[in-house]
C-alpha cells in the first residue's frame, strides 16, 4: 500500500504544480497582453481620471432617478427642455446612437439614455419615452440642475436652446463617472464608434493623473 501511494502522491504534486504554473503563465500573458495595447484614444474628449458625479434628485414619468440608478449601465446625457428644439434634437441624437450600436447586444442593453432639464412636462417625457424603452425624459429644480451642469463641466450660459445645433453629450459609465464628453458636433457614427471602444476597453478607463501623454487624448479644437 505505501509503495502505491507514493507514485499517487508523486503525480498529485506535479498535477497541481502544472496547474499552478498555468495560471501564473496566464495572469502575466493577460497582464503583458494590456500593458502592450495602444493608448485609448477617441474622436471624443476622454478625462482622466474620471469625474465623480454628484447624489442625483432627478424626477420623470416611471419615478424619481437617482446616482444609484446610474450603475451597471453606460448613460449618455444630454440637456435640454422636452418642449424646446434643443430637446428634440438631443433625443434624436441620442436615439440615433443607440441605434448605431445595436450590433452589440451587450452594450446597447446597457445604454441608457438621458435628457435632462429643469422642466418638468410629463405629457411631452411620456410621450418621447415610449420611443425608445432606454430613453429617460428627468427634470429637477434650477438649482440642482446648474450643479449637475458644474460637475459635468456644461457651460451654464452657452445659448443651448437657441442653438442650431444638436447639444453635447456626456458619458456616465458603469460606475457612475464621467468619462468622455462628446461635441455637438461630432457626428451619431462617430459617438457610436467611441461608445464601442470604450466599453471594450473598461481598464482604459481606470484613474490615472493628469499627464502631457493624456493631453494630447483630448481634442484641443473641440
Amino acid at each position: 500500500m505505501q509503495r502505491s501511494s507514493r507514485p499517487f502522491i508523486a503525480r498529485l504534486i506535479m498535477a497541481v504544480a502544472a496547474v499552478g504554473l498555468f495560471i501564473v503563465g496566464y495572469q502575466w500573458g493577460n497582464q503583458f497582453q494590456t500593458a502592450q495595447q495602444p493608448p485609448l484614444r477617441i474622436d471624443g474628449v476622454l478625462l482622466r481620471p474620471p469625474v465623480e458625479l454628484p447624489e442625483l434628485d432627478l424626477h420623470g414619468p416611471q419615478g424619481p432617478f437617482s446616482r444609484a440608478d446610474l450603475d451597471a449601465q453606460w448613460s449618455l446625457i444630454a440637456f435640454g427642455s422636452p418642449g424646446s428644439a434643443a430637446g428634440h434634437r438631443g433625443v434624436s441624437r441620442l436615439i440615433e446612437i443607440a441605434n448605431r450600436v445595436a450590433d452589440q447586444p451587450d452594450l446597447r442593453k446597457r445604454l441608457q439614455l438621458l435628457l435632462i432639464s429643469a422642466d418638468d412636462a410629463p405629457t411631452l417625457a411620456r410621450d418621447f419615452e415610449q420611443l425608445t424603452p432606454s430613453l429617460r425624459v428627468l427634470s429637477t429644480p434650477e438649482q440642482r440642475l446648474a450643479e449637475l451642469k458644474t460637475a459635468v463641466g456644461a457651460g451654464q450660459n452657452e445659448p443651448a436652446e437657441a442653438a442650431d445645433g444638436p447639444p453635447p453629450l456626456f458619458l456616465v459609465d458603469p460606475r457612475a463617472r464621467l468619462v468622455a464628453l462628446f461635441a455637438g458636433g461630432q457626428p451619431a457614427a462617430k459617438v457610436a464608434d467611441d461608445l464601442k471602444m470604450l466599453s471594450e476597453r473598461p481598464e482604459a478607463l481606470v484613474a490615472v493623473p493628469e499627464s502631457a501623454d493624456t493631453a494630447a487624448t483630448n481634442h484641443p479644437d473641440q
